[in-house]
């Protein structure tokens, strides 16, 4: 049984100079940490290269071969069985750590409600510092990346592996995300060193992929509805009190998938960046109204917005909240109300 405090899952497929200098990233950069090397019938030279990695870290190190290709979340989830440690790491043979990269990823786990650790990246190649951190800030995320994600063992215990029906990218990502804040745990991004990621190499023919990506969106619309796009234009008599109900219930819809689209007066503005409200999700983007004709404004980003989201709607119904008469507008109490008839 292994007492490392991390295990890392890489699946290999061949690209054996790629996959030393992730491994070699990793041996260098990390700590406390196992590598769970899944090899799906990968050719002698990349073969050769997985046993000397497993040879020099000795116990630090589980190789797993099978002499066939197999789906890359299927392999992920042989991966995830064997783990053992209180942080699972899944990260493409593609990807390369940085210095101090595990650090903020395991400091995020000790939340109560982490489930899931999104870091940072860049594209390979960038030149940015390795000790630089992710200019983004820390905040829930709808999902993460294949390319590295952190998984907690109480999660994995909470709701197992991935779905392997799905398409192994975005929408199986998405659906994970979900499971995971229906079973009580968050998709948090973490603000450390930036990982360096390369554009994934997809295999077979490109009508099949298509196929499967419908298939998947149909799959996850079936299982957990179409997601929905709202406005919300708050003027400057919106006091605190109003603005932490509003964003409480925009939080909840956005972890089910929802998008919004905030809007404030100045002085509301800065109470929103005061109390850290526009860090919460990033599926709630906040921005500054200007002081002058604020209304013509509100209407000029919501016919931008919808000409991007064709079905938006107007957030209505609290204290504050300038209302655009002529659009589609449902109140927050509406919102709220469908968000718990589809948790049922």
């Amino acid at each position: 049984m292994s007492s490392a405090g991390t295990d890392i899952i890489i699946p290999v497929w061949n690209n054996p100079t790629e996959t030393r200098e992730c491994l070699a990233s990793l041996v260098e950069h990390s700590a406390d940490f196992r590598l769970i090397l899944l090899d799906t019938g990968s050719e002698p030279a990349t073969e050769q290269l997985l046993h000397e990695f497993a040879d020099f870290l000795d116990n630090r190190a589980l190789l797993m071969r099978s002499e066939s290709a197999q789906g890359f979340v299927a392999t992920v989830n042989r991966g995830l069985a064997r783990a053992e440690a209180p942080l699972a790491v899944i990260m493409r043979s593609s990807t390369r750590v940085t210095s101090g990269w595990l650090d903020p990823i395991l400091e995020a786990a000790c939340k109560t409600e982490a489930g899931i650790l999104v870091p940072c990246f860049e594209p390979f190649g960038s030149g940015s510092s390795s000790t630089r951190k992710c200019a983004r800030a820390a905040g829930e995320v709808h999902h993460g990346s294949f390319s590295a994600l952190g998984i907690t063992r109480d999660l994995y215990a909470a709701i197992g592996g991935f779905d392997e029906s799905l398409d192994g990218d975005v929408w199986c990502l998405k659906d994970y995300s979900r499971r995971a804040g229906r079973a009580g745990f968050t998709t948090l991004r973490v603000a450390g060193p930036p990982l360096h990621s390369r554009e994934t190499i997809t295999y077979g023919s490109r009508e099949r992929r298509e196929k499967m990506v419908r298939e998947s969106i149909a799959a996850y619309t079936a299982r957990w509805g179409e997601a929905r796009f709202f406005c919300a234009f708050f003027a400057s008599r919106t006091d605190q009190e109003t603005l932490g109900k509003a964003f409480a219930a925009m939080l909840t819809a956005a972890r089910r998938g929802h998008h919004f689209f905030v809007y404030a007066s100045p002085s509301v503005y800065r109470l929103i960046l005061s109390a850290s409200l526009h860090l919460l999700h990033e599926t709630i983007l906040v921005h500054k109204l200007p002081r002058i004709f604020p209304q013509r404004a509100c209407r000029t980003a919501f016919a931008r917005i919808q000409a991007r989201h064709c079905d938006v709607s107007v957030l209505t119904g609290l204290d504050g909240l300038l209302d655009l008469e002529d659009e589609k507008r449902v109140s927050f109490a509406e919102v709220e109300k469908s968000i718990s008839a589809a948790e049922v």
